[in-house]
């Protein structure tokens, strides 16, 4: 397990107080298990998630903006309020994820990445 992965199984609250302290640290977790994690809030904007597995996640409000998510499996993750404005979703599974209240605006995705999504919000563009 890398020292990132290690430290994000702390907690959001450890892990933002060490984003805060170490704001321009590259945040690489491709292929991390954070399944059944509980992230409520948790800040991984601009984050490497690239193949993680994210299943039943909880990532509730969690800061997700220009995150790379691409591949990830998100399957019944918790993304109520999250934010994945500018986010890339290119080839993740996110069947029965909840999007309620989550920000799109931006992101980087295909019809097909949200099919089985529950409750999303299309952003106008």
């Amino acid at each position: 397990m890398s020292e990132l992965a290690r430290r994000l199984g702390w907690g959001a609250r450890v892990w933002n107080q060490w984003r805060a302290e170490h704001p321009d640290a590259p945040i690489i977790l491709d292929g991390v298990d954070l399944s059944g994690a509980i992230l409520t809030g948790v800040n991984l904007s601009g984050a490497s998630l690239r193949g993680a597995r994210m299943h039943a996640t909880n990532l509730m409000m969690s800061q997700l903006d220009n995150a790379d998510l691409s591949g990830a499996y998100l399957v019944e993750a918790d993304l109520i309020d999250a934010n994945l404005r500018g986010a890339t979703l290119r080839g993740a599974d996110l069947r029965e994820a909840d999007l309620r209240g989550a920000s799109l605006t931006d992101a980087i995705f295909s019809p097909e990445d949200l099919a089985g999504a529950l409750h999303v919000t299309l952003p106008t563009r």
